[in-house]
């Protein structure tokens, strides 16, 4: 096992996404990962299957093995008092707890920071939650959707005037908390070197909302108006827009220093006529303009189709991008260049890929190395290294304790 977090075993007790992509990152920078589940059906993303075209027959989870690479699964009754006692065992020997399940429910389980830090005062006791560790809604159930997206202003800001709130897609928030949170764990570990303590570290979806709507919300702190919705139309600088096409694809423009691109702009467009109607000798200039100019612009790009705008762009090296698809992602040459989607041994299908997650580490390889684990397969391997035998595991079994 490689990587700069080889040697540090992880307790993951963790549902659906932020959680456990977590630990995948943790998983894919070297760590050991141990994920425990209820024996009565485990993490409950298990039930989100999918059908894949060449084997009709079969069921696949892409969602829970892209957030459950590298772990192994251990099967425990947490409920079960022997269960818990396991568990501590466990976490006795652990570098970090990760988990997001609530407050309360750590608690009555004997998972709670206080608890185990008096078990493991070297222990890193990551929690993720939705809305916080603090203030009324404290122990408030929450999705990234609800918490991330809807309150906390992105869905409002990103739709256009007058249209239904956008959705987004699965685990886009819940996949930057996991990243942030890995990193915290990180920060935390290395205190930890220069400490011998453990500590608590905690995140939830609601700030990490906050966070990457924060330019906006900063905005409204200091400037006392946040920005408000606008129409495509009325964008302030129509060189940093989305345009439609000849053969209806779309192209995303984002040139934020128009005037430093304006020249270049002109003659990628063969407009030179452009530079000098004094409606737009500026950035300002083209702001008061920017309706006019905007249709303009529309036009021009409505001549020809997506690739051959590509090369002109790239002469000119204006800044763009193409509004890709899923399925043009999927043959993006820079994704297959940067091998971002990791090929895996699978029991069951020969052409197992996941996304990597986004750090790389130029003195390790890392990234995805096993798939996700079944329900309990790793049960027996996990308490032996804990020194049970085997009249033990048989024992806590037939009592319910483990799976």
């Amino acid at each position: 096992m490689t990587g700069p977090l080889s040697g540090f075993k992880i307790v993951e007790l963790a549902i659906w996404v932020a959680g456990p992509s977590t630990t995948a990152v943790l998983g894919d920078w070297g760590a050991d990962v141990i994920k425990l589940e209820d024996p009565r059906g485990g993490d409950p993303m298990r039930g989100m299957t999918v059908q894949p075209l060449d084997f009709p027959d079969l069921k696949m989870r892409p969602p829970f093995e892209l957030d459950n690479r590298n772990k192994r699964s251990l099967a425990i009754n947490l409920q079960h008092p022997d269960g818990r006692d396991v568990a501590h065992r466990l976490l006795q020997q652990a570098d970090v707890f990760v988990t997001n399940l609530r407050l309360d429910a750590l608690e009555r389980l004997g998972l709670d920071y206080t608890t185990l830090s008096a078990l493991n005062s070297r222990l890193v006791y990551a929690t993720l939650n939705g809305y916080g560790h603090t203030g009324p809604e404290r122990l408030r159930g929450a999705f990234d959707y609800a918490a991330g997206w809807a309150r906390t202003g992105l869905m409002a800001t990103i739709a256009e005037p007058g249209q239904n709130p956008p959705g987004q897609r699965p685990g886009m928030i819940d996949h930057a908390a996991g990243l942030a949170l890995a990193g915290a764990i990180s920060a935390a570990l290395l205190a930890r070197e220069k400490t011998g303590q453990g500590q608590e570290v905690r995140l939830s979806l609601f700030e990490m909302g906050l966070w990457m709507n924060a330019i906006d919300l900063t905005i409204g702190l200091l400037a006392g108006t946040p920005p408000r919705p606008e129409r495509r139309e009325d964008r302030a600088n129509p060189l940093w827009n989305c345009y439609r096409c000849a053969d209806d694809k779309w192209i995303y423009l984002v040139m934020i220093q128009s005037d430093r691109h304006w020249r270049d702009f002109c003659s990628a467009l063969e407009h030179p006529e452009w530079l000098n109607d004094p409606k737009f000798s500026d950035s300002v200039a083209r702001s008061k303009s920017r309706h006019e100019l905007t249709a303009m612009i529309e036009a021009a790009i409505a001549t020809r189709k997506r690739a051959d705008w590509a090369a002109v762009f790239d002469k000119f090296e204006l800044f763009w991008a193409p509004v890709q698809e899923n399925s043009e992602v999927l043959e993006d040459p820079q994704a297959l260049a940067l091998d971002s989607f990791a090929r895996l041994e699978h029991q069951t299908f020969k052409n197992f890929r996941v996304v990597r997650s986004p750090v790389r580490f130029a003195a390790k390889e890392v990234g995805p190395r096993t798939p996700a684990p079944e329900l309990g397969q790793h049960t027996e391997e996990v308490v032996q290294e804990l020194g049970l035998d085997w009249s033990e595991i048989a024992q806590l079994k037939e009592s319910g304790a483990l799976g």
